[in-house]
């Protein structure tokens, strides 16, 4: 097999002298792409004696046959058999191979994953887009049909085409947004590659058939070609520098190649703009309440009142028509989803008044339309402020003091339903608005089936939302009482942002003028110093020198690639799947220091995924894995992966949790106070139901499941959907450690208004529980 993928290697490097000698487009890829085809054929041949029991797909770029000189080989690995010991052989051979042939042989950046047909209803927008342009290379049809059909059932097709004009905008914001440039990105401007892609996706969300490559396309595609293998490396920026090397290929002038550019340019991005406008005239599902007919948004007649806001929001922010629809009562509330829904800015919350839901979700707020406020300083109704304070909160600069607080909020969604229901007591009584409109939002929290933090907060931040307001216009911030009581009154520092930003959205919302820069200047330093106080008691490692302490801690001595690969070995194949190689070495240095007796904690963000990675190493125990889950419970993190990996002489943890911090990678100081709070649990100096509860959390809340799935096997697979929200990991590995089970890796995805896991279950004696034994565990959850 080496001296064939030597051959191979060859093979591509006379391929790029010969695009340097006759540049092509779209043909120079394909036959680039056939070669990584051979590539991939010859190791499922060599590596693979059942090939039968996977499929092995070409994704993104790759799939399309688009690789450019330099682009990343992208891989994904479906099994027909998750967890069976052969599976792993095979699947561990075959990633290994991937590795050494494409980053040792062929000289390219190779990306793979391994995913299930389960995992079809929990992947995220990036990923769904990856597989739009699958293909099967080898292996099982059946499979790869099998994983195209579970993403077809549950693709949400509003919020993924939002999701892709979104991307578009900012990558127009970050390059160019007119292909009409000097120096353009070659990929991801406008006018660029990707415009005609995103076209595509469009195109195929909505039920339309693909638009086939043009001219102009593959003039650009052969440009980036000669780019990569002039510059030798992947680069997309057409620089003027740039512009003269390639000039040189192609026998041209400067000026005439960048005017035949800019037009070709004109011609994809105006692909891309015709497929925008063509959302108008299809007709698409915005959400499981809520179609798009010719640009209009139509709600269904058995909707849900909150899946429907859904649909409402996603047909806003796409600039579809909400008609007055006026849908009458609806049978039923999706509380979660009507508080996403109503999360999504002013313009949501009015098109979810025009269409006459906001009447069945909050009554409580329309009765409030024409009510005159009963003092001299607001300038609207009350229904009218309450839509400016949304607006007030919204505008905010992300660059700003108060944009950064509102971006670091990990429960937007309670901030935005306290904004809206914050003044309704004053239905009944002017003075006692807080403490009615409290109430009101308790039973409104009750009528949703909110949870009960989520209410609680809601509650709290109405209850509260002018204490801030008057601190600082009648208390001294000098004084070193006025920020110890008003940290009393917080609690914690999500509460604290919440609250602030909500004064500061009333009182501008009230009538102009009336905030004023000196309360801006009192606004901060009051936050500045009730944080400074909420902080004291949490030590707060500098998380740089944590990490380079750690890096020279594990860089003594130097590993043969013998004793990596005797590592490697030793654990399970998921943990190849996930852990990128240059990791390997780190760990081994951390179950050393495992073995004795030395818990550590390795942090690594990854932008890739908008996450960060926690890898924990420890001697292992029983309800380990429950101890950590409550940890990032308490402290509002959400977890979106688990690998548990156990090595098998001495019993040492080395668990990877994928986790996010509001959509986004964990915060420096937030993973620094994280780390202390693990590496406190893990050791016993801190019992994790306190921490939970030190948060405002219920340890021992029951999880509410609306579906599961047991899918029995070695392991077997507990698949679950439930409402949206960051206790699920928490609460269902406390189901299983109640029962004695191991959970030997965990997928989690939340999408929309939806939240799902898959849990890998085994028994202490390495057998999988019986679906009898799983239904009266899940039977017993609901009578607890």
């Amino acid at each position: 097999m080496i001296s064939r993928i030597e051959e191979l290697s060859a093979q591509r490097q006379r391929l790029i002298q010969d695009l340097l000698a006759r540049p092509r487009g779209r043909s120079w890829c394909e036959e680039h792409s056939n070669l990584a085809d051979e590539v991939i054929l010859e190791l499922v041949r060599d590596l693979v004696p059942s090939a039968s029991e996977i499929a092995v797909i070409a994704v993104g770029g790759y799939g399309r046959r688009e690789l450019a000189p330099y682009s990343d080989i992208d891989v994904t690995v479906v099994p027909e058999n998750d967890g069976s010991p052969e599976t792993d052989s095979i699947v561990r051979r075959f990633f290994q191979g991937l590795h050494d042939a494409f980053g040792t042989y062929m000289r390219m950046s190779v990306g793979y994953a391994y995913r299930l047909v389960a995992d079809a209803a929990g992947l995220d927008g990036k990923t769904r887009t990856g597989l739009l342009d699958a293909r099967l290379i080898a292996g099982s049809p059946a499979v790869f049909n099998s994983l195209q059909d579970a993403l077809d059932e549950t693709f949400a097709a509003g919020e993924f085409i939002l999701e892709k004009i979104e991307e578009r905008q900012a990558m127009f914001a970050k390059y160019h947004d007119t292909p009409l440039v000097v120096e353009p990105h070659l990929k991801e401007g406008a006018g660029g590659l990707r415009c005609f892609h995103c076209a595509n996706w469009l195109r195929a969300a909505i039920g339309e058939r693909e638009a086939r490559p043009h001219r102009a396309y593959d003039s650009i595609l052969k440009l980036r070609n000669v780019l990569h293998a002039q510059a030798g490396k992947q680069v997309d920026l057409l620089s003027r520098q740039r512009q003269q090397e390639i000039c040189e290929v192609l026998g041209t002038d400067p000026f005439a190649l960048m005017s035949e550019h800019a037009s070709n340019g004109l011609h994809v991005h105006q692909h891309y703009l015709r497929a925008v406008e063509k959302l108008h005239d299809a007709r698409f599902q915005l959400g499981r309440g809520c179609v798009s007919i010719r640009g209009e948004a139509r709600i269904l007649a058995d909707a849900d009142a909150g899946e429907a806001a859904v649909g409402i929001s996603v047909a806003t922010l796409l600039g579809l028509r909400v008609p007055d629809l006026n849908p009458g009562t609806p049978a039923s509330v999706n509380g979660a989803s009507a508080a996403f829904a109503l999360s999504r800015g002013e313009a949501t919350v009015r098109n979810i008044d025009r269409s006459g839901l906001l009447e069945q979700l909050l009554p409580e707020l329309t009765a409030c339309r024409t009510l005159i406020p009963n003092d001299s300083v607001h300038a609207y109704t009350v229904f009218e402020h309450t839509l400016r304070v949304v607006r007030e909160i919204e505008s905010l600069d992300p660059d700003s003091f108060l944009g950064q607080l509102r971006d670091s909020l990990y429960d937007v969604e309670a901030l935005y339903l306290a904004a809206l229901l914050h003044d309704v007591g004053k239905l009944l009584s002017e003075p006692e608005h807080p403490r009615i409109g409290a109430r009101i939002a308790n039973n409104i929290g009750t009528r949703w089936g909110l949870s009960p933090r989520v209410t609680d907060t809601v509650v709290w931040l109405i209850e509260h939302h002018l204490e801030t307001s008057h601190v600082i216009r009648y208390r001294d911030l000098a004084e070193p009482g006025t920020a110890r009581d008003f940290a009393a009154l917080v609690g914690d520092q999500n509460r604290l942002s919440m609250l602030v930003l909500l004064s500061y959205a009333d009182v501008r919302a009230v009538g102009p003028g009336l905030w004023t820069p000196a309360q801006d200047a009192f606004l901060r330093e009051l936050h500045d110093r009730t944080s400074a106080i909420l902080s004291e008691s949490i030590p707060s490692p500098a998380p740089s020198a944590q990490r380079a302490r750690l890096m020279r801690e594990l860089s003594g001595e130097d590993a043969s690639p013998e004793e990596v690969q005797a590592f490697v070995s030793s654990l399970p194949v998921h943990y190849l799947n996930s852990t990128p190689f240059d990791r390997v070495r780190v760990h081994m240095r951390m179950v050393a220091k495992a073995r004795e007796g030395r818990p550590t904690i390795d942090v690594n963000h990854r932008p890739d995924l908008s996450a960060t990675d926690f890898t924990i190493c420890c001697l292992d125990e029983p309800g380990l894995l429950n101890k950590i889950l409550g940890a990032f419970y308490a402290l509002d993190l959400r977890p979106q992966g688990i690998r548990a990996c156990t090595t098998a002489d001495v019993p040492v943890a080395l668990d990877v949790f994928t986790v996010n911090f509001n959509g986004r990678p964990v915060p420096s100081a937030t993973a620094a106070d994280t780390t202390s709070a693990l590496l406190a649990v893990i050791s016993g100096e801190r019992n994790m139901e306190a921490l939970v509860r030190e948060r405002g959390k219920d340890p021992d809340r029951t999880q509410r499941v609306l579906s599961y799935r047991y899918i029995e096997g070695n392991p077997g697979i507990l698949e679950i959907r439930a409402p949206r929200g960051r206790g699920l990991p928490f609460r269902l590995s406390r189901l299983v450690l109640r029962h004695g089970w191991n959970i030997s890796s965990a997928r989690l995805g939340q999408w929309a208004d939806n939240a799902s896991a898959a849990l890998y279950l085994t028994k202490q004696d390495g057998s999988a529980p019986s679906k009898a034994e799983v239904d009266a565990a899940m039977l017993e959850r609901e009578t607890v």
